[in-house]
């Protein structure tokens, strides 16, 4: 996952078979394919948009954790959307 339209192709396709309903695996599976291939090979520059899909397909698919009375998501957000 170098460039931003490698990236946007992979996340488009995972979106389709999303709304489609079409996962091959369940969607805890589904869901930390593409944390492990999307998010951690993005560069660093990159990695806030993919994270905000990310957080966007685990809202849809229910595959967020439960945390004192809200909802987060499995992965915290990369450093730039930290508070300083």
């Amino acid at each position: 996952m170098d460039t931003l339209a490698d990236i946007r192709a992979v996340l488009a396709t995972a979106g389709e078979h999303i709304e489609r309903g079409t996962l091959r695996e369940s969607p805890r599976q589904f869901m930390d394919r593409l944390w492990k291939g999307v998010y951690d090979a993005a560069p660093e520059d990159l990695q806030p948009y993919v994270w905000a899909r990310l957080v966007d397909f685990s809202a849809q698919l229910g595959v967020m954790v439960e945390g004192r009375g809200d909802r987060i998501p499995v992965r915290a957000p990369p450093d730039v959307f930290a508070r300083r």
